[in-house]
C-alpha cells in the first residue's frame, strides 16, 4: 500500500501513539518502539510532540494520557487529520436512508457521522458512552448498548454490551478502525472493543469502513473484520492509486476517496 513496509510516517506514528494512550491510558516507551518498529529515541520525540499538544504526559520510561484528554477535552489545536475525518464523516452521512437502523462504533470518525445525518427516522445504535453528546437525527433516536465503561474514551464492552448488540439487526454498520492491514484485515487496539466491533459487523447487512489514509497498511493488534467483508471504504485523497488497487485486490468491494475539508 505503497507497500506496508513503507508505513507508518511521522504523522501516522503520532496518531497511533495517541490512540493507544486513549485506549489504554498509558504505555511504555519500550513497548511503543517495539510496536511501531522504530527506535526509542524516535518514540520520545513523538511523545514530546504529543505532550506539547496536551495529549500525553511524559513520565520516566513511559507516557500517560494527559489529564485534559482523560476528561474528554479536545486539544487546543485541531489534530493533523481532522479535515480528512470531517470530510469522511460527511460523505458517510449522505449514504444514510430514511428509517435506517445503524450501528456505529466508538471511532471519532464514525460518531462524527451523526451530526450530518439528514435522513428521517434513523435509529443509531452505538457502544460509545459519549453518545449523550451527539445530536439526535431528525425524528430518530440514539440507543446505547450499555456495558462496562472503559476510560478514557468511554468504550462500552463486555457481555452486557454484546447481549444488546445481538438483539439488533442493522442495515448498515459504520465503523472506524485503528488500522487496515492486508494480513490482519480491519483492526482495533484492544480486544474488548474488537469483540464488540466484530459482532456489530456480523449483525449488519453492510459494512462501511471509515478510515483516513494514515490507517492504511497498519496492523493495530486485534482483528475484527476481514477485508472482503467491507462493502465500502471511505478514505481521503492521501490514499494513492496503488493503495486503492491493492485494497480492491485484497477484497474490499468499493473505495471512495474524498477531499479533506479546507
Amino acid at each position: 500500500m505503497g507497500a506496508e513496509k513503507t508505513r507508518p510516517f511521522v504523522q501516522q506514528r503520532r496518531q497511533i501513539i495517541a490512540e493507544i494512550l486513549r485506549e489504554k491510558g498509558r504505555a511504555s516507551v519500550t513497548a511503543l518502539a517495539e510496536r511501531l518498529g522504530v527506535s526509542q529515541l524516535t518514540v520520545r520525540r513523538d511523545l514530546d510532540y504529543l505532550e506539547e499538544r496536551g495529549i500525553a504526559s511524559r513520565r520516566y520510561g513511559e507516557a500517560v494520557l494527559a489529564e485534559r484528554s482523560q476528561r474528554g477535552e479536545e486539544p487546543t489545536e485541531a489534530g493533523p487529520l481532522e479535515p480528512q475525518k470531517a470530510a469522511i464523516a460527511k460523505a458517510a452521512a449522505k449514504l444514510v436512508l430514511d428509517h435506517e437502523l445503524l450501528f456505529l462504533n466508538t471511532s471519532s470518525t464514525a460518531l462524527a457521522v451523526v451530526p450530518h445525518i439528514i435522513a428521517e427516522g434513523v435509529t443509531v445504535v452505538t457502544n460509545s458512552a459519549r453518545a449523550q453528546r451527539l445530536p439526535i437525527p431528525p425524528s430518530g433516536m440514539i440507543l446505547v448498548t450499555g456495558g462496562e465503561i472503559r476510560p478514557p474514551r468511554g468504550v462500552l464492552s463486555g457481555e452486557f454490551a454484546l447481549n444488546n448488540v445481538r438483539s439488533v439487526a442493522a442495515s448498515t454498520c459504520f465503523v472506524g478502525c485503528a488500522g487496515i492491514s492486508l494480513t490482519a484485515g480491519v483492526t482495533s487496539t484492544t480486544q474488548q472493543e474488537a469483540t464488540v466491533n466484530s459482532l456489530m459487523v456480523e449483525r449488519s447487512d453492510r459494512l462501511v469502513l471509515l478510515a483516513d489514509s494514515s490507517k492504511l497498511g497498519i496492523g493495530a493488534g486485534f482483528s475484527y473484520a476481514p477485508l472482503n467483508r467491507v462493502a465500502l471504504l471511505i478514505t481521503d485523497t492521501g490514499a494513492t492509486d496503488e493503495d486503492v488497487q491493492v485494497l480492491l485486490e485484497a477484497g474490499i468491494h468499493e473505495i471512495r476517496r474524498v477531499e479533506p475539508e479546507a
